[in-house]
């Protein structure tokens, strides 16, 4: 039924782009059926015509500065055993992150450098779209 909702939107207005948000947490029995519907829209409409973005926390050690890659690490692995893989990562981080960590979640999400972006924590949240198109990921995603 979820995915029947998600092309009544779609057929609705005429339109170029349909974003679906798929909240909560990766592998939560609650958003299993929304991320199966996204799974089949993918097989049906096409990898051409489709991109998945994973947004996950990359939290940051008090002691120690350190970026941890695996809650990211996890949460991927958790999409992949559902049959969805990521095609663009972005890490939610206090601080914008590193060229080794973007270089890490790039090897374990088996996804380009250059489709791992950050959101870091800014005064305003409406800034985060020119912050992510600022890193490239408009370019990208066309």
């Amino acid at each position: 039924i979820e995915k029947h909702r998600i092309y009544m939107v779609a057929e609705e207005e005429p339109i170029d782009v349909l974003l679906t948000e798929v909240g909560g947490t990766v592998g939560d029995i609650e958003g299993l059926p929304y991320l199966e519907a996204i799974r089949q829209i993918r097989l049906e409409k096409g990898y051409e015509n489709t991109v998945f973005v994973h947004v996950a926390l990359v939290p940051v050690l008090d002691t120690t500065g350190e970026e941890k890659t695996k809650p990211l690490q996890h949460s991927v692995n958790e999409l992949r055993r559902i049959g969805i893989q990521p095609d663009i990562i972005v890490a939610r981080c206090i601080r914008n992150i590193g060229e080794e960590t973007k270089a890490k979640i790039a090897l374990f999400g088996t996804i380009p450098r250059e489709a791992v972006f950050c959101s870091y924590t800014l005064q305003c949240v409406y800034q985060a779209p020119l912050i992510l198109d600022g890193q490239g990921m408009g370019e990208y995603v066309v």
